[in-house]
């Protein structure tokens, strides 16, 4: 199966008038990763091409132990998600250094060691949650993915990263000052080349989708083709929580310039 999913609900809302409309929302909370991006990618260059300020927001409902109880069918097809190639199939970035960025998540080794074969990164960063709801979920997933960590990925301890679970900001700013740090290094043997692969929670998934946006950076992923829901653990209660990014519009100036990290220059 491939990534078909975002290809074909862009071309649904490239039907759609949208020049009379003040706010769009996205509400992700439903939606994989293989079709909200390409919406949201797709939706970010319509409004930087209409001739007024149109507010983007994205929604997203968090519930931790919740999406950890439903587990994702993936597909055998790994692929980039649709818009989100990056430089990844360019000549030029051919003898880039490829830094693997995957979530780590739970009940996910199978799909993520299929991307690390379609990838074949150069170094993997693997991303862990912490802080987190759970205080121990790192420790956890650190355990569950041992054998990756140690064999067949190589990782040195000192390359994994940690984002919180509930910031997607955190990640977003972590994964730019990754892409700033490496470029100077490998500026003159090929340069230097993101790949990421958000698996792991919705929130920290949207803050690899805002780094994605600004750097082009290409998302390696495996569609879901169904979903498992554990029920072997305690009822959930009803109150999740709403985090709202406002990705375009009237809080930034027209044009708006590219988000970036906290203290890197604009490029």
């Amino acid at each position: 199966m491939q990534l078909s999913g975002g290809r074909n609900v862009v071309a649904v809302l490239s039907r759609q008038a949208i020049d009379e409309i003040t706010d769009l929302v996205v509400d992700i909370s439903a939606l994989s990763v293989g079709t909200s991006f390409p919406i949201i990618r797709y939706l970010v260059e319509r409004v930087a091409q209409g001739k007024r300020q149109l507010n983007l927001h994205v929604f997203v409902a968090h519930d931790p132990k919740l999406d950890a109880d439903i587990r994702s069918v993936p597909s055998d097809a790994p692929g980039y998600v649709h818009g989100f190639r990056g430089r990844s199939t360019l000549d030029e970035s051919s003898s880039a250094a490829r830094l693997w960025l995957p979530q780590l998540a739970a009940g996910r080794r199978h799909a993520l060691g299929r991307l690390h074969d379609f990838v074949a990164p150069h170094d993997t960063c693997p991303i862990l949650p912490f802080p987190a709801s759970n205080p121990r979920l790192g420790d956890v997933l650190a355990e569950e993915y041992l054998t990756e960590l140690e064999n067949g990925w190589s990782v040195d301890t000192r390359n994994i990263v940690y984002a919180d679970e509930g910031d997607p900001l955190d990640l977003y700013r972590t994964i730019l000052r990754l892409d700033d740090l490496r470029q100077p290094v490998f500026r003159e043997v090929g340069g230097s080349l993101l790949v990421l692969s958000p698996l792991g929670s919705k929130i920290m998934a949207l803050g690899a989708l805002m780094a994605a946006l600004e750097r082009d950076l290409p998302v390696a992923y495996l569609e879901a083709i169904g979903y498992e829901f554990d029920t072997s653990g305690p009822a959930h209660g009803v109150g999740s929580n709403l985090v709202h990014i406002w990705l375009e519009g009237d809080v930034y100036p027209a044009p708006r310039p590219a988000l970036r990290s906290e203290g890197a220059p604009a490029r």
